[in-house]
């Protein structure tokens, strides 16, 4: 029997808390309430059954509940009060925990060889990358107008100038320094080395200067979508099996250069200078190295069928929301632009 299937006909939403579901309209109300630092125990669980209701409706396909569980997720990710931190990291675990049971099944999965694993991990990722997408096409290979490439880097920006926090948030996922200092030596070319002002967020951040981009992220205002692949990668570097984290990282690294190459291409045919340029430039040529490390601590762990089960599970997740979400920023470019959705 299907698991994604069994669980649905077994979580009846209303079984989780009857309150909370009579308050599932408001839970965002529940959630400020629980968020207080003067919050009870009792505030707290009554906003986290409110928003594992809204979960598993979401999940199970109701879209709405869908996106104001995104919502309220992205609201316990984003940094708020220091004294609030331990409440949203554990209120935002429980909600994993429940995505966990809606994890693709992958009915045909078996356990590879290491070799073989990474042929088929690397395949899978060429088959379903960004660079093939309509949208991408639009922007690398056609003409777009300037209003797209900006609508582009906007998003662009929405999902890059934090990256260095998911490498710092897997690298606490392991024990064994040799096997953190993989995303540690990452993170110190990210963090500028001994230049902060050349941090890559710092770099990019010229860009969207030069764009008139804001660098405040409205995070409230963003799709359901855009909220939902956020979340994701957050939820996989978190992850206590860290296959989940190393197949999401191991997928933004390993196209990387490709991506960051065409999206200077096309600064460089727009007349954009070389100083807001610099951040994919430099990316266009230097992720190649991080995505070996990376590789070289998969590798590892992939004699494991567990592992590798999982790893393909994030993977299958993290293609699915992507797409979902290049598919609604490619059909917003068009309607903004007038070309024919």
């Amino acid at each position: 029997m299907n698991k994604l299937n069994t669980f649905r006909e077994a979580v009846n939403p209303e079984s989780l808390c009857n309150q909370a579901c009579a308050a599932a309209d408001d839970a965002s109300a529940l959630l400020a309430a629980a968020l207080k630092p003067t919050a009870t125990y009792s505030q707290v669980t009554l906003a986290l059954e409110a928003i594992l209701a809204l979960t598993a409706k979401g999940l199970a396909g109701d879209a709405a509940a869908y996106a104001q569980y995104q919502s309220l997720l992205l609201e316990l990710h984003i940094p708020g009060d220091a004294r609030t931190e331990p409440t949203r990291r554990w209120m935002a675990s429980q909600v994993y925990r429940m995505e966990d049971e809606f994890a693709p099944a992958l009915s045909d999965f078996s356990a590879l060889p290491v070799d073989q694993f990474r042929e088929k991990v690397d395949a899978e990722i060429a088959a379903r990358t960004r660079v093939k997408h309509p949208m991408s096409v639009h922007l690398f290979q056609g003409s777009p107008p300037l209003e797209d490439v900006r609508f582009f880097l906007q998003h662009h920006w929405n999902r890059s100038y934090n990256f260095y926090s998911l490498l710092a948030e897997l690298a606490f996922r392991f024990e064994a320094i040799e096997d953190a200092s993989v995303f540690y030596r990452n993170l110190y070319g990210e963090a500028g080395a001994e230049a902060p002002d050349r941090s890559h967020p710092a770099l990019l951040s010229h860009l969207m200067t030069y764009f008139d981009i804001p660098l405040q992220v409205d995070f409230p205002a963003l799709h359901p979508l855009e909220k939902a692949y956020l979340n994701n990668r957050i939820r996989c570097v978190r992850h206590t099996d860290v296959a989940w984290g190393l197949a999401l990282l191991y997928a933004v690294e390993s196209v990387s250069c490709v991506n960051h190459r065409r999206i200077y291409e096309l600064l460089q045919r727009l007349g954009v200078p070389e100083e807001p340029s610099e951040f994919h430039r430099l990316h266009g040529t230097q992720d190649e190295i991080d995505t070996e490390e990376m590789w070289e601590l998969i590798a590892k762990l992939a004699p494991s069928a567990t592992f590798q089960r999982q790893f393909m599970q994030s993977l299958t997740r993290h293609f699915e929301i992507n797409r979902a979400y290049f598919d609604m920023l490619w059909q917003q470019m068009q309607e903004q632009s007038g070309q024919p959705a």
